[in-house]
């Protein structure tokens, strides 16, 4: 009986549909979707509705199968790599990139490392904290190139580059004192603005005390070579209290320290200094050369003038030699040779050999020592050579004088002779008055 409705149910079936084939399955597919669209067209439109693209009216486009299966470009250029000759899928890429890899942010990756997540670590140069030795081998180029050159901030800048401990940072006041202790008033300037500049730079302020008690206990020492060490030393210390690197009571507060006698007395010298009446303007010039960097050309002729009318009373050489060494003018001392002649043709006419003479053995003791060097010499010479004309008018006998002057140089071989036939004046001059006969005007020329 089942077997007989499964017959009945098959033939109502295929009577229906048909029987199964997916080719005509497909199509009858096809043809369902062409009745829907064409019952969604509406009935107004009558004739003149447009061709459905699915029906059989609509013209089929052939598309070539060749060309949507063409891989080369369509631009018409090759291009460079698109990975930078790194590989493709499943490569480990160019070489060096596993450096410029970026860290991995999951910290369930075993590639996972906390210090790439910056936890606060990092790295850098060691550099190794100097000794005294070292401070010295170090640091001394540079104070001798400060006290030639001045820069101030280029001398702190390179200090600070090196690795000083507070331990040791009074080796650098002390190094840096010593030097100028062994130079002239004008380097003792430079070293008071250099200490003033250190403080809070490369001194901090709780170590600055430190560093002078080290000074004051190396007076001793350095009296050896410097006699007066405790009196420079006082008035170092006076120029850091008017410039605040120091606090006035720092004074009281040394006499906890066990110092020497002599170390005492720089303390004592300076306390004097600051009880002065105006102490703190005059300490600001405690070393005579306040505004060094604005003196003029004036300013220095008139030192060495006054340097030379000394001399021609004491006539002390050394005298003018430590004076010549504390103005610190290596390129101006053709001014010096230029006053020494011209101070010599200004005496009168019956003492010019006794000055002349007096004035060369100044400048052949001034090349002895090197204080004036040869190019100076030749300089000062020309100078005279070139003001004859206007030194007339005061020394009328200036060109006599000069050429005498000269003579004597040569006789006691302090000139050379090919320097004498450039310096000595052969040409002629116009004389309209007689430097013989009384002052008679002369008719001819």
């Amino acid at each position: 009986m089942i077997a007989v409705e499964d017959e009945v149910f098959a033939q109502a079936n295929e009577a229906q549909f048909g029987t199964f084939d997916t080719a005509k399955s497909a199509a009858l597919k096809i043809k369902r979707q062409r009745k829907r669209t064409n019952s969604r067209s509406h009935s107004s439109e009558g004739d003149n509705d447009p061709v459905s693209p699915m029906s059989d009216d609509f013209p089929k486009l052939k598309l070539d199968r060749s060309f949507t299966r063409d891989r080369r470009s369509r631009t018409g250029s090759r291009g460079l790599p698109k990975k930078g000759g790194g590989g493709g899928k499943g490569t480990w890429g160019k070489v060096g990139d596993e450096l410029n890899s970026s860290a991995v942010k999951d910290d369930q990756d075993p590639n996972f490392d906390a210090t790439d997540m910056g936890s606060g670590i990092k790295l850098g140069a060691y550099i190794p904290a100097l000794d005294g030795v070292e401070i010295e081998k170090n640091l001394k180029p540079l104070f001798t190139e400060y006290f030639e050159n001045s820069e101030l901030d280029e001398c702190i800048t390179a200090i600070i580059k090196f690795n000083i401990g507070p331990e040791n940072i009074g080796d650098v006041l002390t190094l840096c004192v010593s030097m100028a202790l062994e130079m002239n008033s004008s380097k003792r300037e430079l070293c008071s603005r250099l200490i003033a500049d250190m403080y809070g730079r490369v001194i901090e302020p709780q170590y600055m005390e430190d560093a002078f008690v080290a000074l004051l206990k190396q007076i001793p020492d350095l009296e050896l070579d410097n006699p007066s060490a405790a009196d420079d030393i006082g008035r170092f210390l006076a120029r850091a209290i008017a410039d605040d690197c120091l606090p006035p009571a720092f004074l009281k507060r040394l006499a906890s320290h066990d110092l020497h006698k002599k170390s005492q007395a720089a303390v004592l010298h300076a306390s004097a200094l600051l009880t002065l009446k105006f102490a703190m303007s005059k300490i600001s010039n405690i070393w005579g050369v306040e505004g060094m960097e604005k003196q003029t050309t004036k300013f220095y002729t008139n030192k060495v003038w006054f340097i030379l009318k000394e001399y021609l009373k004491s006539s002390e050489l050394e005298e003018v030699k430590t004076s010549l060494r504390e103005l610190d003018i290596p390129h101006f001392h053709h001014e010096v040779v230029f006053e020494t002649i011209v101070l010599a043709m200004e005496q009168r006419v019956s003492e010019f050999e006794k000055y002349a003479q007096r004035m060369i053995d100044l400048l052949q003791f001034l090349g002895k020592t090197f204080i004036i060097s040869k190019s100076q010499f030749e300089t000062g010479f020309k100078r005279v050579v070139e003001d004859l004309d206007d030194l007339t008018f005061d020394i009328p006998n200036a060109v006599s004088l000069f050429s005498q002057f000269c003579d004597m140089c040569v006789a006691q071989s302090f000139m050379s002779d090919e320097t004498y036939e450039m310096l000595h004046p052969n040409r002629g001059r116009k004389r309209f008055v007689s430097e013989g006969d009384g002052g008679k005007i002369k008719t001819t020329i």
